[in-house]
């Protein structure tokens, strides 16, 4: 007659316990499975669109600066003519004072 002592016993649970953990993993990763195939396209699908966005984000910051310095070199220009532009608003200024002048004598 076979006996079986407590400690043989106890490796017999264990297996079988194991088997069980083993079958009910293999269980939960086929059902997983098709949400990694998913997560997969949506992580290529993530990547396409930041490439997208960086390449657009390059464009904007390029166009940002063409502009910046469009606009240094337009306030430069502005600054290094400013007796110019003073010169000039006084002209307009004398001819609108003149034009308000001739109003004024046309209308007595």
């Amino acid at each position: 007659m076979n006996t079986i002592s407590i400690q043989q016993l106890l490796i017999y649970i264990l297996l079988g316990v194991a088997i069980i953990v083993l079958v009910l993993l293999a269980a939960v990763f086929a059902k997983l499975l098709p949400t990694l195939k998913s997560l997969a396209k949506t992580m290529e699908n993530v990547e396409a669109l930041s490439t997208t966005a960086r390449d657009d984000l390059d464009s904007v910051q390029g166009i940002v600066k063409n502009v910046s310095r469009s606009v240094s070199d337009v306030t430069g220009v502005i600054a290094n003519n400013r007796s110019s532009l003073k010169a000039a608003t006084n002209l307009v200024n004398a001819a609108a004072g003149l034009a308000k002048l001739t109003r004024g004598k046309d209308k007595k």
